[in-house]
């Protein structure tokens, strides 16, 4: 996480002298469906950097306390991704993300006799709507993206990925501000 932090970081600092706009979101929402039993409230944020082209640069974390539900005692989901963006100009942007990073869950039952903490490769894809009421830096945006850990299906020596079994949706809202 210390290193994520750090990268996000430089990249805030290049993006500046580079004269690319910097955009940090924070949010709010729900992660539903798939390996969920109910929707899971959801904390997170975003850090974008875009050039003057429509691609872009983007992390994002969240963290999900409760994902696997309560008869699981004491759990939780986190995903930490780096993804491309594509993102359309002006006040109003429709905007498209897919990337690869870090999904860790982490189990421990009730009475402290397990513990699971797994830490995955993952698959996110998603999209949404950001807006800038003005000329000013402070928006508003929503979004929503699908989730879905990758696997190794045959232990060998060999690199093959397999779609897993852990997958789930995450609706969020959030405030943007724009650098």
């Amino acid at each position: 996480m210390k290193r994520m932090g750090l990268m996000a970081l430089v990249f805030t600092l290049a993006a500046g002298s580079l004269g690319a706009e910097t955009l940090l979101s924070g949010s709010v929402g729900l992660a539903f469906g798939g390996s969920t039993d109910d929707s899971k409230i959801s904390y997170g944020g975003t850090l974008t950097l875009k050039g003057s082209s429509p691609f872009g640069f983007a992390v994002d974390y969240a963290y999900t306390p409760d994902f696997f539900g309560s008869g699981f005692g004491n759990n939780n989901l986190n995903t930490l991704m780096g993804n491309l963006v594509v993102m359309s100009p002006g006040h109003v942007r429709v905007y498209g993300s897919a990337g690869l990073g870090l999904v860790k869950s982490r189990v421990e039952d009730a009475a402290g006799l397990f513990e699971v903490d797994s830490n995955e490769l993952g698959l996110g894809v998603g999209g949404g709507l950001l807006i800038f009421p003005s000329d000013g830096n402070l928006g508003i945006h929503g979004d929503i993206r699908y989730f879905r850990n990758l696997t190794d299906p045959e232990p060998d020596d060999e690199f093959d990925v397999d779609l897993g079994n852990l997958n789930f949706w995450r609706g969020e809202v959030g405030i943007t501000i724009r650098f």
